[in-house]
């Protein structure tokens, strides 16, 4: 499956289904460049994904961590990791992603042992390099024969297990202070994200999201930068921009009442910041998709 857009709420997760709950696993042909802003933005899911450089380089980011994973290299990003691929050559990437309820049920023997502790692990995401054999192989063979389509579930089931056989005793080894450190990391992050979606149409400061959290305003910088690489006012801006060009393409609203409604009541600086954002301005940018 080929898809062209992240669709996320405001704290970045996910909303998309991977899978059926019957079966509860997807597999997806990325072309990177074919996405909105020709690159797969910032998000996050409870499933567990797996991926590989079929061609070109693949710039990934997870959370602080800068990533290059060239023709060939896979990686496993670990569930409710944040993260970001984009690419400067046109890289193809296959993917395959999957609910922990996929390997076994919560509750389980299999699940305590083999799936919670990964879950509940400091491990963010794990490189794995084109030479890393059977890692490697299993996650190509895995995705060949989702790709093939889903009319052997069982056969697709067990080449996952398999992988996941492997992949889990590296995963398990992170030390549980990184654990602690990633945990409370995301959870401050999971706050202040909420509290900037509930009120980005008023005037909030850098000090209004980190008490959001009870936490200084390095300790804010310190999360935002860590996780997405951008400052809480940045990602504040962006939302609202993000915000406005919908806006901008569901309403005839006047582009001075959209960018109030977002939160920028200057109109200049509004049209300068989405100008460089996206390219355009609000008014062509409105004309270029109607």
């Amino acid at each position: 499956m080929q898809i062209t857009e992240i669709i996320t709420d405001e704290s970045m997760r996910e909303l998309r289904q991977h899978g059926t709950a019957g079966f509860p696993f997807e597999y997806y042909y990325d072309d990177i460049r074919s996405f909105s802003k020709q690159l797969v933005d910032w998000h996050w899911h409870r499933e567990f994904e797996f991926c590989y450089a079929e061609s070109g380089t693949i710039l990934c980011s997870v959370n602080s961590a800068r990533l290059c994973l060239e023709e060939g290299d896979g990686i496993f990003i670990n569930s409710r990791a944040i993260h970001r691929f984009e690419t400067e050559n046109n890289a193809k990437m296959p993917n395959i992603l999957f609910s922990p309820e996929f390997i076994a049920p919560d509750g389980s023997d299999i699940y305590e042992e083999y799936v919670s502790p990964v879950l509940t692990s400091g491990c963010e995401y794990i490189v794995i390099g084109k030479n890393e054999d059977p890692l490697m192989s299993l996650l190509t063979d895995a995705v060949y024969t989702a790709a093939a389509g889903f009319d052997d579930k069982l056969g697709i089931m067990i080449k996952v297990c398999r992988l996941w056989q492997e992949i889990c005793p590296l995963a398990k080894a992170c030390t549980p202070a990184a654990d602690r450190g990633t945990m409370l990391t995301r959870s401050r992050m999971r706050t202040m994200m909420q509290f900037i979606a509930d009120n980005y149409k008023e005037k909030i400061t850098l000090a209004d999201i980190a008490g959001s959290a009870s936490i200084s305003k390095s300790e804010a910088l310190r999360c935002f930068n860590s996780c997405v690489g951008m400052t809480p006012v940045k990602y504040l801006t962006a939302l609202r921009l993000e915000k406005a060009a919908k806006l901008l393409l569901s309403t005839d609203d006047t582009v001075t009442r959209i960018a109030v409604e977002c939160g920028i009541d200057n109109i200049s600086y509004f049209i300068r910041i989405f100008t460089a954002a996206f390219g355009v301005t609000p008014k062509a940018y409105r004309n270029s998709i109607t």
